[in-house]
């Protein structure tokens, strides 16, 4: 049996793997700590949990409008214009079983089969995958010589008649890096110039530590309304990553196209959590701010604890639950006269050996680090990373 050429070239996520062995070894016994999961360990806020029953209750347990019930259309369009002055009109949204699920819409929507997105490393696993799903070409480019922002003049150089997209994630997905303002101006600039369209993948835009607040392309750029597909969902924020749950606004002819593919696909998301997801949007501020409070607490003891180690190095993420620590100086080591060659090797020996799940840079684009959730226990974290130095100070 021959297979399409679309699936045969596509990467099953490492993420999930790495996380499903992990939970399998935990199901059988095994002491696990998972430093792996993409979702916060706290429990969907009790106000969330009772809508949903509410509104199971209230019969709301029958198909949907494909695009969303309107209530929740009408929300997120509130919350927009609420929170960040951005007026949307209700044909420029459409809700979708996933920020994940907005994605691969709007890149089916957007990209032909010769076409090409620029996606900067590190990134998250699943943009080059999804823009190959479409046919088109992932342009990859590296992050600055700093190592942190965006690469804006590697991605003009990138630029061929082909390009049709630039994807950007802030705070992003491995490394918690915040976009400036500055660079944000810059690629509105480059996709102005160029007639590019933008995806900004804003899912972590409410998990930002120290003070700082998220702005979006479109609130720097007004122009960008017209060619940028904002994405987000409750699954970071308010920890409903279960419950599958994301939303799209953007250019009414690419929302009207997203649409038109959830026809012929999945429909509706499933219509009780649509009415819990408004109420979660309309959730005081505490809700999330404690969450992110204690991620904050958390994200300063699991750098601390790193850059203790002899040879790792680990900046301080502004944002989302994940430090994406440089393991360089570990590679070319041996491991009970087994040279490790990759930071996929690596996580596979801590895995085994120590039974720490953590992801390896490789699934990223980013030879050389590690990326390990804090989205647990300060104590979990304390006794991962204390592992994690009793295998490396066990290498020769």
């Amino acid at each position: 049996m021959k297979l399409a050429s679309r699936v045969q070239q596509l990467q099953p996520s490492p993420t999930l793997a790495i996380t499903a062995k992990a939970k399998a070894l935990k199901a059988a016994g095994e002491d696990v700590l998972s430093l792996a999961a993409g979702e916060p360990d706290f429990a969907t806020p009790e106000h969330i949990r009772k809508a949903a029953v509410a509104a199971m209750e209230a019969g709301h347990t029958g198909y949907a409008p494909s695009a969303g019930v309107p209530a929740l259309r009408d929300t997120i369009r509130q919350t927009y214009e609420t929170e960040m002055g951005l007026s949307y009109a209700d044909d420029q949204v459409v809700v979708s079983c996933g920020a994940k699920h907005c994605l691969y819409n709007a890149f089916q929507a957007i990209l032909d089969a010769d076409s090409q997105a620029i996606i900067q490393a590190p990134y998250w696993v699943s943009y080059p995958e999804q823009v190959r799903l479409s046919g088109a070409q992932p342009l990859i480019v590296e992050p600055p010589e700093a190592g942190m922002g965006l690469n804006v003049d590697a991605m003009r150089a990138a630029i061929t008649p082909k390009t049709k997209v630039i994807i950007i994630n802030s705070p992003c997905n491995p490394t918690g890096h915040v976009d400036s303002s500055e660079d944000l101006k810059a690629i509105a600039k480059l996709a102005i110039d160029n007639d590019l369209i933008v995806v900004s993948d804003d899912i972590y835009d409410k998990l930002i530590f120290d003070g700082r607040e998220f702005v979006s392309i479109v609130q720097l750029v007004p122009q960008m309304k017209d060619r940028t597909v904002v994405i987000n969902g409750v699954s970071k924020s308010y920890a409903m990553t279960g419950w599958r749950l994301g939303y799209a606004l953007g250019p009414p002819e690419i929302i009207a196209a997203m649409r038109k593919i959830q026809d012929q696909s999945t429909s509706n998301a499933v219509t009780f959590v649509q009415h819990a997801a408004i109420e979660a949007l309309k959730s005081p501020p505490e809700v999330v701010e404690k969450m992110v409070a204690a991620f904050e607490q958390r994200r300063n003891r699991i750098v601390e604890l790193l850059t203790n180690i002899p040879g790792l190095e680990c900046r301080k993420p502004a944002g989302t639950f994940y430090a994406f620590a440089k393991f360089a100086a570990v590679i070319g080591r041996q491991h009970n006269g087994r040279k490790i060659e990759s930071t996929l090797q690596l996580a596979e020996i801590l895995l085994e050996t120590e039974r720490v799940a953590v992801i390896p840079g490789e699934a990223f684009g980013a030879q050389g680090y590690l990326r390990l959730s804090f989205a647990t226990s300060e104590e979990a974290i304390e006794e991962a990373v204390s592992r994690i130095k009793r295998l490396i100070e066990s290498l020769t």
